[in-house]
Formats: structure tokens, sequence, C-alpha cells
């Protein structure tokens, strides 16, 4: 792991730097986190992760990267090569005969560039990949500048068989506002929901508000952040069927990805 003196150094690897970096293998790669249906345990999708391995600092704490990303205004160059990376991990696993959904993760500012849903497209259709297989994560790291064209940019991605999500529900920027612009066909409640979902009343009320607004909408819920057995039996009781968390999966190679979707749910 980066130590505190390494990584105030980050800013000084500077643009060109940090882009070498992405498309360097022995830096920058994916690992996968399981989503489970929590009634059968089977993975039902995973979400893409980005790990940064410095040749010296070691592991860098995924928050660095980003706020690296952000401060040199770099993450229509982040988004494109985890997409890249996600539609040949897609076809991996097509080819493995376990097709799964992936998503990326994107800010309302990446998702509102229309080059980047087009760098999505085209690199599918040139591996073959169904776009069905992605899905894509609204993060709730900033908000949207331009609206109108977040709006445009997810129609066209729905329109070619993507899946839009909204992360981190009930945090930052993901909030009621949004879910009234925006079509999407997921919604993932924020861990903080489901760490205080034992002791908090206005935690459970709050999630039974999202689910059922969500059975009226047509959407999926996903639980995040489910690192107990305590937390999945709260959650599976208030009526929750979709999860994500340590305790159901740890980030993951794509292999072990591969060998996990195998196992039939019980």
């Amino acid at each position: 792991m980066a130590g505190q003196a390494d990584i105030d150094n980050i800013a000084q690897i500077g643009e060109r730097g940090l882009i070498d970096m992405l498309w360097d293998p022995m830096q920058f790669h994916l690992v996968f986190q399981p989503q489970v249906n929590l009634a059968t345990g089977a993975i039902e999708s995973a979400e893409a992760l980005a790990r940064w391995h410095h040749p010296a600092w070691g592991l860098v704490p995924t928050c660095r990267l980003i706020q690296a990303i952000s401060d040199l205004r770099l993450q229509s160059a982040l988004f494109k090569r985890v997409a890249e990376l996600v539609l040949d991990a897609a076809k991996t696993l097509n080819d493995a005969g376990t097709p799964l959904p992936l998503a990326i993760n994107a800010c309302a500012t990446t998702l509102a560039d229309s080059g980047n849903a087009d760098f999505l497209h085209d690199e599918a259709l040139r591996r073959g990949v169904a776009l069905s297989l992605v899905k894509i994560e609204l993060t709730e790291d900033a908000p949207a500048v331009d609206l109108a064209a977040l709006k445009r940019s997810l129609a066209r991605l729905k329109q070619w068989g993507c899946e839009i999500s909204m992360d981190d529900f009930g945090a930052g920027y993901a909030n009621l506002g949004m879910l009234i612009d925006l079509t999407i066909d997921e919604l993932k409640l924020d861990k903080t929901f489901t760490a205080s979902v034992e002791t908090s009343r206005v935690a459970r009320q709050s999630v039974q508000f999202a689910l059922a607004l969500a059975g009226e909408m047509g959407w999926r819920v996903v639980a995040e952040g489910i690192s107990s057995a305590l937390e999945l039996r709260r959650m599976r009781a208030l009526g929750c069927r979709h999860g994500q968390g340590f305790h159901l999966g740890v980030p993951m190679e794509l292999g072990q990805l591969i060998t996990r979707a195998r196992i039939p749910g019980r």
C-alpha cells in the first residue's frame, strides 16, 4: 500500500503519466465484485472496479486514483479504458459459457459527453459484444451540469441495450431529484442504509420506501455493502432481492468470477 508521502506525489505524475498508466497492464487492471440474488445466492452481474498498482508505491487507494483523474480532467480517458477492459471481460465470460452483465461506473459529466457513449458502442460492435452485457452505474461524485445532454446520452445507451443504474442512492447527488429526471433500470442503495438498518428506524423506512418506489417503477434494487450475515438477513426480511458486499463476494479477478459464476445458486 502506498504511504501518505508517496500518495501526495500523484499529482506530480501529470496528465501524460496518468494516461500512460491507464494503458499499462502491469499497473492498471480491473477486479469484479459480484452482485448476488439474495434468495438463491446466484451471481447475476458484477461491478468492475479499477485497481492501480504503482511499481514503487504498490496499491494506490482507489479514492486517490479517482481524485487524481478528476483533478486533471481525465474522466473520459478513464471511462474509455475501463470500457475496453469491461468489454474484453464480457467477451471472455460469454465465451466461457458464463455470460454476466458487467457494470461500469461513470459520473454525470462523463456520461453527458456523447463521445463516450459512442466509444462504448463502437468498441462493443468491434468486439461483437452485446451491450445488454454492460450496465452503466451513474455515480454520485458530482451533479449533472448539462442534464439535457445526460438524458440524451443515457437514452442512447438504453436504446443500444445497456441498463442504467443509479449508484449510491441516498448519498451525495444520487437523490430523488435525479430519479425524477432520468430513466433508470436499477437503484443501488448506499451502504449506509445497509449498515444502519438494524439500529435505525429511519434507515429501515428509507429501504422500504425505495423498495416500494422501485416496485411501482419496475426497477431492480441492489443493497450495497452487505458485510455480515445479520445485514443479509435484515435486507432479505425487508424484501430486498439483490445485494453486493464483502459478505457475498469480495472484489476478484476475472478467472475467479468465472469459477464463482459456474456454481449454481442454492
